[in-house]
């Protein structure tokens, strides 16, 4: 018969072992969690300025989130020699050792890529008319980008051609003035573009994952899409347009989409970003694999509402819509940009924080710290 232990004795005998030649670890001295949340919140827009102080503003911002993923945007462009990605702070960061110094910090990161389709960015100059992600040179790019990250101990998420639906009119008319008929449809017009693109993106992750084994790959949908239907002969838009891109959806490790509403829910015929956010992850739920907002936004960037964002972060932290979108399968949020949350109006910077913590949640495993003995 086994000897019974106890209480007081299971704490004498336990007291004791822990009395016995040790010391106490600083809270610097603890490794890390063997184990991390199976949520993730990220933060943009630029990793240098987030943790380097580059903006001096910025590391508060991040601070405040404490977020697991730094993001970062590959912009592509036409210059005089043809379409190509701005590569350019990338090789900066890795000639300065900044991608080790992040990488073992623990944090992952986003590559995000977009092209300036419709000329919208006057800094990278004319449209590229979707150009780029057909290219022979995106998936240079990639190549060049993932060699640098080949080494990073972390994950490293690789969002490719965000967006890349909206901007097709410009493709078919050069005054971009027909939207309706090109942008977010596969039709007799528009296939000669997206039965190119859906090749290439498979051949992007083929080579992204060769040279960068701890990246996980997805396609950039417009956050709008899963918000309407359109199933014809002629015409695939919307939910039915996302369908078109089942072979490169099943081929990658994540689903990701964007949300960039820029109204509060009543002023946009009861559409905020929360319900838009919700519509998505109930459609993507089928498809069975992890799903990441890659970025949200309250509006275009450096034109953000912040009544906007300080709507949408209280109802997303309502209990029930974050377990169920989380139920659902969305297991990354990231935020686009950090500027907006910089001064706090409207309490952003505080709500932010606050979804965050809540959105992460506690970790799925048990975390007890190591004792390390005297030496």
């Amino acid at each position: 018969m086994r000897p019974r232990i106890t209480r007081r004795r299971f704490l004498g005998l336990a007291a004791g072992a822990l009395a016995f030649s040790i010391a106490p670890a600083s809270r610097a001295d603890r490794p890390s969690p063997p184990c991390r949340s199976p949520f993730r919140i990220g933060l943009g827009e630029d990793p240098a300025r987030l943790l380097d102080g580059d903006d001096p503003e910025a590391p508060p911002v991040w601070n405040a989130l404490r977020p697991d993923i730094a993001c970062a945007w590959l912009n592509g462009y036409r210059d005089g020699s043809g379409d190509r990605g701005d590569l350019s702070y990338f090789h900066d960061w890795h000639r300065a050792g900044r991608f080790a110094r992040w990488g073992a910090q623990g944090i992952e990161l986003m590559i995000i890529t977009w092209e300036n389709y419709d000329g919208q960015n006057p800094y990278y100059g004319p449209p590229t008319f979707g150009n780029y992600h057909i290219s022979e040179q995106f998936l240079r790019d990639l190549e060049e980008l993932a060699v640098m990250l080949a080494d990073y101990p972390q994950t490293v998420y690789f969002v490719l051609a965000t967006e890349f639906s909206t901007y097709p009119a410009c493709r078919y008319d050069l005054s971009c003035r027909n939207p309706l008929a090109y942008s977010d449809r596969y039709n007799a017009i528009t296939r000669e573009y997206y039965d190119r693109l859906i090749p290439r993106l498979l051949e992007a992750f083929a080579v992204v994952r060769r040279r960068c084994p701890r990246a996980q790959v997805g396609l950039g949908f417009g956050g709008w899409l899963a918000t309407f239907d359109v199933n014809t002969p002629e015409e695939k838009a919307g939910r039915s347009f996302i369908r078109i891109f089942d072979p490169v959806i099943h081929a990658s490790d994540w689903i990701f989409f964007q949300s960039m509403i820029g109204r509060r829910a009543h002023e946009n015929e009861g559409l905020g970003n929360p319900d838009q956010i919700r519509m998505n992850v109930e459609f993507f739920q089928g498809y069975g694999k992890p799903i990441g907002l890659a970025h949200y936004n309250p509006g275009l960037p450096y034109a953000e509402r912040l009544d906007v964002m300080q709507e949408d972060l209280l109802r997303m932290m309502d209990p029930d819509w974050l377990n169920t979108i989380r139920g659902q399968g969305l297991r990354l949020f990231a935020f686009m940009r950090y500027g907006p949350m910089k001064g706090n109006g409207y309490g952003v910077l505080d709500l932010a924080a606050a979804f965050a913590g809540q959105f992460r949640g506690a970790p799925t495993c048990l975390y007890l710290p190591l004792i390390l003995r005297s030496p």
